[in-house]
Order: structure tokens, then sequence, then C-alpha cells
């Protein structure tokens, strides 16, 4: 008898702060509302343990690669792969569905290759030099450089895009066009369908019972999305859904007096503000530093988030392996300093800073962005919100790179992979081409990430991204606000086995549902 077989089956429901993006994960950008989903969905040669609450960052084992071997210059990777592993829909996986796989993100001479699955996965595989399938259960991936992150980076479930594998016969039927909502993963749980709910599309999840991990012991899952954290919060307390994500600043002592299980620990993310390094005001590090003091970001987490966050150290969020928790944030609230710089700097009275953002989907981007302008108006100044209401359509917005006359972008992200701090300030990954959505440009940050990225040896390593933060925040091209504490997830005592690691994204595959409870 299978794994959980004899045990009764219930459905989980789970509400979300945003509608799942396309479930076609190397080519999604939907950040952690999609992650949490396809986690469930699709694997990686190697994953987060996610049933290990105690490693910080997390503990990294073989999934569908059962060992891998590094040749001692960090230039070859030789995975041996699960025997016996199928997709959804039937077809084995192997090494040629590896190749396959890799190759649509990666040769552009592949038939099945998708620009936008390359440009998404762009700092996991740039380093790639070779796939070569050697059997069935071997592959062998060649780099061009070190790159020891090459593994970590695999685990990535918003990166945007996904390292993660979905059945090669789909894509030859449905294409890179068609195949979004019909690609069939090798996880705990299949895509069953897409319904409707007050506040947009739903996803539906059913278990996979040929699941090479044994039986999920939920029949399925259900996502449902709640835009505002006051309705996630009633839903969870109405019995509309079991668990629900992102619910800092609501009242969560109420939770807890009503039986409700909150999770504190933490996770690797960041509240962040992106300034746009064209603008010919915020170009003048002494208007970005005035901004800094203007913030008091200690009291936005106790006022407005009733303590449940935390102000942010840096860009190295927490959870990930360089984080430093004795770097200090260099810039203390000090409004007249703010004036002083900003008088210095030659700033107009009647200047006004434009903020873009989404209102939903972003973590409590509304409530920041508002104490941004607030701040901005305590010190002789104005703000202007220009909103979004699609969090979606904004993450393309916000990629493709601030506008002209948009001075400041809000984002909320990070990773358990240090290499993130690249991806989102190195010049080369200047937008449209990556992410560092604001142009900013510095050689000596450039080297540091370059350095790191390469470097071996994991001490050094850490410390060659924590000069790199150092240096950020001396130049102030990005504008740190939160990290999380409390409220990540919260759920009814019915739901069992859950296990909250220290990711922005849980494994289902081992929770069960009491329905008598």
């Amino acid at each position: 008898m299978r794994k959980h077989e004899n045990l009764p089956k219930s459905t989980l429901r789970v509400a979300l702060d945003w509608e799942v993006d396309a479930i076609d994960p190397p080519t999604s950008f939907g950040g952690w509302t999609t992650g949490r989903v396809v986690q469930q969905v699709f694997e990686s040669l190697f994953e987060d343990d996610l049933e290990d609450e105690a490693a910080n960052p997390t503990r990294l084992i073989p999934a569908l690669a059962t060992s891998v071997e590094i040749s001692n210059d960090g230039l070859q990777y030789l995975f041996r792969l699960r025997d016996g592993v199928r997709f959804h829909d039937g077809c084995r996986f192997d090494a040629e569905a590896v190749r396959f796989n890799i190759e649509r993100m990666w040769n552009p001479q592949a038939p099945q290759y998708s620009p936008v699955a390359a440009d998404y996965n762009r700092i996991g595989l740039e380093a790639l030099k070779s796939v070569e399938v050697l059997d069935p259960l071997s592959i062998l991936m060649t780099l061009k450089e070190p790159f020891p992150e090459f593994l970590r980076y695999m685990t990535q479930e918003d990166a945007p895009g996904a390292h993660v594998y979905l059945s090669p016969h789909a894509l030859k039927i449905h294409g890179n066009a068609g195949i979004a909502d019909h690609a069939p993963g090798t996880g705990p749980f299949r895509f069953d369908r897409r319904f409707s709910t007050r506040f947009g599309s739903g996803v539906r999840l059913i278990g996979n019972n040929d699941y090479w991990g044994g039986v999920p012991r939920l029949d399925g899952i259900e996502f449902k999305p709640y835009p505002k954290s006051e309705d996630r919060y009633e839903a969870l307390l109405n019995g509309e859904v079991d668990l629900a994500y992102d619910l800092g600043g609501t009242d969560l002592d109420e939770l807890k007096r009503r039986g409700f299980v909150v999770v504190d620990g933490q996770v690797p993310h960041v509240w962040y503000f992106i300034f746009n390094m064209r603008d010919p005001v915020l170009c003048d590090v002494r208007v970005r530093h005035a901004i800094a003091h203007a913030l008091d970001r200690d009291v936005l987490c106790i006022d407005i988030f009733k303590g449940h966050t935390v102000a942010a150290s840096g860009m190295l969020p927490p959870a990930s392996p360089a984080f430093d928790s004795t770097y200090r944030f260099p810039y203390e609230y000090d409004p007249e300093r703010a004036r002083q710089l900003l008088k210095e700097a030659g700033v107009a009275s009647n200047w006004r800073l434009h903020i873009m953002s989404a209102k939903a989907g972003g973590g409590d981007t509304v409530r920041i962005c508002d104490y941004l302008a607030k701040s901005l108006e305590a010190v002789g100044y104005g703000a202007e919100i220009v909103w979004t209401e699609d969090w979606i359509s904004y993450c393309h917005q916000w990629r493709s790179g601030l506008s002209d006359g948009v001075g400041v972008s809000h984002m909320s992200w990070g990773m358990s992979c240090d290499v993130w701090l690249e991806q989102v300030l190195h010049s080369r990954n200047s937008s449209p081409h990556g992410f560092n959505a604001g142009y900013y440009s510095n050689p000596t940050v450039d080297d540091l990430l370059d350095n790191a990225r390469r470097t071996q040896d994991d001490l050094q390593r850490i410390q060659l991204y924590r000069q790199a933060n150092k240096q950020i925040l001396d130049d102030l091209p990005v504008l740190p606000i939160l990290n999380l504490r409390r409220g990540n997830v919260c759920y009814h005592p019915r739901v069992n086995g859950f296990r909250n690691p220290s990711q922005d994204w849980n494994s289902f595959k081992n929770v069960w549902v009491d329905t008598n409870i």
C-alpha cells in the first residue's frame, strides 16, 4: 500500500493576494502568488527542503535528480536522475526531457526555444556551456565559468520564470504559445482547472496518485484570490478558506485568540523602492539620501503594520546566505537633515515625486506608498502615486524600466539565492534586458557582483555580496523599507502537517485537513 492511501482525503482552500499568472513556470511572472501554486505542480533537479523549518537559509535536497557530482573547478555538474518518474500526462522523465527543457530556455537553435523563457531564466543559465545526455538517467552540464549558486538558483520559483521541468510531449503538441495551463509537471499535484470567484480567477489542483514521492494526503487544493489583506483575513475567519498568505498588518492577535495558527519567521524578501537614476532630480545622491532620512520606517512597522514587519537593513533579505544581522541601515529618521539635503541639491519647492505601484498583489503596497507620499509632504514636498490595478500587468510594466516622469517604483521581492542582488542591481541587467528597473550603474558594484558570482569559497562569496550591499546602500539607487516578521502564513487548526521553512512558498504534499474540526 502506498503512503497515505488508507487515510481520508480532503481539499485545502488557500487565500492568495492576486490571481495566478499563466501556468507555464519558465515563462510566468506572477511573483510569489504564482510561485506558491506552481511549487506544488512542477519540480527541478534540486529543490529547497520545504519540510525543514530550522534551516536558514533553506537546505538543498535532490528532487528529480538523486545526486550531483561537481568537478573541483566548479565547471561540470553530473546529475544522476530519478528513475520511474513520469509527467502528469504519462510522458517519461529522463535525461532527454531535461535536455529538451533546458534547451527551451537556453538554445536559440532548438525548435522549442522560447525567447520569454530564455529571458526570464537568463541569470540561472547564462553560464551554461553545454548539455550532454550520457545515458537515459545521466546528464552532464558544463559551465563556462564557476557559478556556485547554480543549484540554489534552480529552487527559485519566482525568479521570475522557473528552472522546472514540464512534459516535452505536451510542449510539442501545444507549442510555446498554447502550453499555458496545459503544462504537465511531475509534482505531487496536477493542474485541474481555473474557476470563477468574486475577486477573479481561482486555480484548482488535484492530487497526483502516481507521484514518485508518495500519494499526497489531499484530494486537491483550491487557490483563491483576495486582493485586500482584510478580505483574506475575513475569509479565514468565516471559513471560506483554511489557510491565508500575507496577513501582516491585520489583527493577528485576534486570530490567535480564536485558535488560528499565526506563523512567525524569516522569509527571503524585502519591500523596497527603486529610484529612477535617469531622473534629473533623483540622479543627485543627496536627494535619494534625503528621501531615506524623511522616512520613519520604524513607525511604519509599528503603527501601520502592527509590529509584524521590521525595518530592512539592506538589500540582502533575511534567509538569504549573505544576510548580515549585524549590518545597520545608514540613514536614521531625520526630517531636518532631509530638508537640508534637498535644499543643498537645489530641489524646487514645487517638486513632486511621481510614484508607480500596483494596488494589490504586492504586499500592502498602498499603505507603503501612501506613507512615502505623506513623509515627503511632511518635509515640504509632494508626491503623486500612479496606480495599476493588476499586479501581473504592473510587474510586466515595471520590468520594462521606469519611464521618463516616473521617479520611484515599488517592489516586493527577494530570493534565498544571493545572485538576486546581481539580478536587480548589476548594470548589465538594466531594463528592459533585466530587472534593474531604475538603471543603476556602478563599476565597483558590478565588479563585486561578478567576483561573488564566480567565487567558490562560501565565506569569501558572502563577504563579496556584503561589500556590494554596503556600496549599494551608500549610493542608494534603491531604498529598502521592510522585512516580514510575522503573518506570512496563517491557518485554521483543521490544517495538519503544515511546515513553515525559511522560504516564500510551502509544500502541501504532506498536508491534510481534518474536516471534523
